[in-house]
């Protein structure tokens, strides 16, 4: 081996070694940077806006952007995940204490609809149904689903230094694209062997994609979660505010959406006789619902990215296994960019 190739050998293995440490030093920091990265990719027209309108410095106006993302994204959430995590607490004890006994005989096996049918079903089958092995199963369910949320809300609000940190982290990697974005991006660039309008095509897709999924499925989950949670409130249901969150985030996964609490919610009411509410419950909400997706949304969003739902919800859900919440955002994302690459293969490579 001459000089020359123990020098590459060298370097080779040197920046291999580096990128590993660094990768390591990154990783506990990753979702805040992602998402500072988002957060800075939504907001960067708005940033360019102040700088112009206001005549100031790139890194004034980065400034501003970035206290507005803490005031009206970032100070919000925190507030609601406190909020959330009490009404959780609520919700947990008044799920077990009215799972007592008499309260499951009597839905049970009372004079209900649901007692009837059990009734009706266990004279056909010719079959005695156990209440104490029904009751079991019930205390169980509703223990680990509400003991799983009441956990994982904990989990987020619990170790308050580490998410004040990550909130810290978050906001300088917003604040520094925002105000080194172009310099970051031509750097990028120059490392990438792709030509420079396929770099472009790719940024943009990213840019876009992180529009639709922060702002205008964020905007249509509030619309739609908002106003199922009036309708919860007047129907009766308890913990309206937990309820109304818990919708938001799911009106963010496509076909599925927020009917997987208002459906359950409205056989909830039917089945316990509030059959008038319960229906209109559903007819209400399957309406927001309806308007939302396929009126609401396709205008807002427009011509900026054409994505089937389903694939859409695919990534979600693979995104959610391994980002966690996150994942609502970052799969999407990361699924774009696949089909980005695909199409930029197929027209200029095949």
């Amino acid at each position: 081996m001459n000089n020359l190739n123990r020098t590459q050998a060298f370097f080779a293995i040197t920046f291999f070694l580096v990128i590993y440490i660094l990768w390591l030093m990154i990783k506990p920091m990753l979702g805040p940077v992602i998402f500072g990265a988002i957060l800075a990719g939504v907001f960067f027209s708005l940033n360019i806006y102040i700088q112009n309108k206001l005549k100031v410095q790139r890194a004034v106006a980065s400034g501003i952007t970035c206290s507005l993302i803490f005031f009206i994204v970032l100070l919000p959430t925190i507030f609601i995940l406190i909020s959330v995590s009490k009404e959780a607490v609520g919700l947990y004890q008044n799920l077990i204490s009215g799972l007592g006994q008499k309260e499951i005989n009597d839905f049970f096996f009372g004079e209900g609809a649901v007692a009837s049918l059990i009734k009706s079903l266990s004279d056909y089958l010719s079959i005695d149904i156990e209440l104490n092995m029904i009751k079991e199963k019930i205390i169980g369910f509703f223990k680990g689903a509400s003991g799983g949320i009441l956990s994982t809300l904990n989990g987020l609000v619990g170790d308050i230094f580490s998410f004040i940190f990550n909130l810290i982290i978050m906001l300088i990697v917003a604040f520094s694209f925002l105000t080194k974005g172009d310099i970051l991006k031509e750097y990028i660039f120059e490392l990438s062997p792709l030509p420079k309008d396929q770099e472009e095509t790719i940024l943009s897709k990213f840019n876009q994609m992180n529009y639709v999924t922060l702002i205008c499925n964020g905007v249509g989950g509030v619309i739609q979660g908002g106003f199922a949670g009036v309708a919860f409130f007047f129907v009766g249901i308890q913990s309206v505010f937990l309820w109304t969150v818990v919708m938001i985030l799911l009106a963010f996964v496509p076909l599925v959406g927020i009917s997987v609490v208002t459906i359950p919610a409205s056989l909830y009411l039917i089945l316990t006789g509030k059959i008038t509410s319960g229906v209109i419950l559903f007819l209400f909400t399957t309406a927001v619902a309806v308007v939302v997706e396929n009126w609401f949304k396709p205008k807002f969003i427009g011509d900026r990215i054409q994505i089937d739902s389903s694939f859409v919800l695919l990534t979600i859900i693979g995104g959610m296994s391994v980002f966690g919440m996150g994942g609502i955002f970052y799969g999407p994302i990361v699924g774009i960019l696949f089909l980005t690459f695909v199409d930029i293969y197929h027209t200029h490579y095949v």
